[in-house]
C-alpha cells in the first residue's frame, strides 16, 4: 500500500487514487457561458452608475 501527501492539505491518501478525497476540486471551464454571464453582472452596473451620472450632470448644465 503505497501512499501520497496532498499538496494543499498535506494529508496522505491512497497511490492509486488521481486526487486527494478531501481536498475539492476545482475545475474552471472556460468554455462556459456562465462566465460571460458573471462578467456581464460585474460590469453592467459600473456603466449603470456612469450613465446615471452623465445623466445628471448633462441634465444640470442643458436644462
Amino acid at each position: 500500500m503505497k501512499l501520497k501527501i496532498c499538496e494543499q492539505c498535506r494529508r496522505p491518501y491512497l497511490e492509486s487514487e488521481d486526487f486527494c478525497p478531501k481536498c475539492p476540486r476545482l475545475e474552471w471551464n472556460q468554455e462556459s457561458w456562465m462566465n460571460i454571464g458573471c462578467l456581464v453582472a460585474m460590469i453592467l452596473p459600473v456603466f449603470v452608475l456612469v450613465f446615471l451620472w452623465l445623466l445628471f450632470f448633462f441634465g444640470l448644465f442643458l436644462r
